[in-house]
């Protein structure tokens, strides 16, 4: 009966030991408040700092304000006695003066696209044949009412379906490699291809997925919108119609448009130096495992005399971080230091590939074996249409959490049920995912060295990647808690008994390393 007793008093004791664990994390969670993340978004979104494009001024002066904070909290530095990684980085030239049309220069990377391996070399336009899907087939024949040869072609991405969605000339759809041979074949000089998925586009060139370097012919990228301004007396949305007539005859469509233009195929990159802004609190007990909390703090720059400020993406993912931080630092100095060390950091470079996180996991600064997770943030300020029309505000996207770790997954969704209570979505969890966001945020050069990760995201809206992207559209209540549910789960890993285990082979393919 003793022996029933004394056992029963232990489990009592470490249910409430427990209920003592949440209450002291919840404590310090609620500290994290709207007033606090926007006095430090208020630095990183003023015109000062132009953008915060990576290499630039307003860059450095980001990195600084960031780590004079660091050191105000009292972190460690943990790179040579200072709170930067400097990481010199090989980026695509972006200055977008290489590619006009009508005189009116557009933007690479942002309007236009091509890949790495083209020698520097200068096309000329006058004329350009406009060649539908450039297919070229018995049955189906874009070049057959049209001169190429010596002329630039442009033509869709992918390959023309009917009203029920089906290609129309069977399942298996042709390549862009066909096409280009295509194009090759007719005599034509240059290759566009109009496409709708920039973005995706830029983001496999990063990890080297586009091997075009032995290309039949030179080809770029444009946006459907930039496509428009090759053929200005067709009027302003005239790819939209020339797709849906296509759709809607089941036939070819092409013809020659005069236009002055030239591309410019210039060296494939720049050296520029960045810096990561790394801080480190060391754990007690358990010190020698690294929690790493990651945010972008770059952004676009100035494009065309605009600045992008870059409020949601990344500074609403930037100041979480440095909120956590400060909180985290507090509760050490009333003695509650973590049992894990944690690792903040800021990078620079996402917005140029990822680079700042890919030179991390190159050259850590801690161990990567001893590495637990990284929580990484990555717009977190604002809601997206999907929700928006549902009428649901309290919510986040969670993605990659059970990839690797079965108890990652739990603890974020514990942490979640038992505070914040924010509705998670795991839409964008899904191998098929056509946005392929597990690849497009710093977290998955973690995630590639088998470290459990979870990207916390807000998903898109109208001011992503535009200079409307601005702090008086960033909804600092919900900023607060998603960073609250982040906080939580950091807290989590970093005092729990055992370490997370990766016991789940992902079901998301990692791309080919660099």
């Amino acid at each position: 009966m003793q022996k029933l007793i004394f056992l029963l008093a232990v489990f009592i004791s470490s249910i409430q030991h427990g209920f003592s664990q949440d209450s002291t994390a919840i404590h310090y969670a609620i500290q994290i408040t709207p007033e606090n993340t926007r006095l430090f978004l208020e630095v990183l979104t003023s015109d000062s700092l132009e953008g915060r494009e990576t290499g630039k001024p307003g860059q450095k002066k980001a990195a600084q304000f960031i780590a004079q904070q660091f050191q105000a909290l009292g972190l460690k530095p943990v790179s040579n006695g200072e709170y930067f990684q400097h990481t010199s980085l090989s980026a695509r030239a972006n200055e977008g003066k290489n590619f006009q049309v009508n005189q009116k220069k557009f933007l690479f990377m942002l309007d236009y696209f091509y890949p790495a391996g083209f020698d520097d070399s200068l096309y000329v336009l006058d004329t350009i044949a406009f060649v539908g899907y450039g297919i070229s087939e018995a049955k189906y024949d874009d070049y057959k009412k049209v001169t190429a040869k010596n002329r630039a072609v442009i033509f869709f991405d992918g390959e023309p379906r009917n009203r029920k969605g089906k290609f129309l000339l069977g399942e298996n759809e042709i390549s862009l490699p066909q096409k280009l041979i295509n194009a090759k074949n007719s005599g034509a000089t240059l290759a566009i291809v109009i496409t709708d998925s920039l973005e995706k586009i830029i983001e496999k060139e990063s990890y080297g997925n586009i091997q075009m370097a032995n290309s039949p012919i030179p080809f770029a990228y444009v946006t459907k919108e930039m496509a428009n301004f090759f053929f200005p007396e067709k009027r302003k949305s005239f790819f939209d119609k020339a797709e849906r007539k296509i759709l809607r005859k089941g036939k070819p469509q092409s013809f020659v448009s005069a236009l002055p233009a030239h591309l410019s195929f210039v060296k494939n990159t720049d050296c520029i130096r960045g810096e990561n802004v790394v801080g480190f609190i060391e754990g007690t007990d358990k010190k020698e495992e690294v929690l790493v909390l990651t945010a972008h703090y770059d952004h676009l720059g100035i494009r065309d005399s605009l600045i992008y400020h870059g409020a949601d993406d990344d500074g609403s993912g930037t100041v979480a971080v440095m909120e956590m931080a400060k909180i985290f630092s507090r509760a050490t100095k009333e003695g509650n230091r973590p049992r894990r060390s944690i690792l903040f950091m800021t990078v620079s470079g996402e917005e140029k590939g990822l680079l700042g996180s890919k030179y991390y996991v190159k050259h850590p600064l801690v161990p990567l074996d001893k590495t637990i997770a990284d929580l990484n943030t990555d717009m977190v300020g604002r809601t997206d249409e999907k929700h928006d029309s549902l009428l649901v505000r309290d919510y986040v996207y969670i993605i990659g959490s059970d990839k690797l770790s079965r108890t990652l997954h739990q603890i974020n969704e514990k942490a979640n049920t038992c505070f914040t209570k924010l509705e998670l979505d795991y839409t964008f969890n899904q191998p098929d995912d056509a946005n392929r966001f597990y690849y497009r945020s710093d977290h998955y050069n973690f995630a590639k060295k088998n470290i459990p990760i979870i990207f916390y995201f807000n998903g898109t809206h109208a001011d992503y990647h535009k200079p409307t992207d601005t702090i008086d559209k960033i909804q600092f209540d919900l900023l607060t808690k998603r960073t609250q549910l982040v906080f939580l789960t950091a807290w989590e890993l970093a005092n729990r008994e055992e370490r997370i285990a990766v016991d789940v082979k992902s079901d998301m393919p990692n791309k080919k390393e660099d």
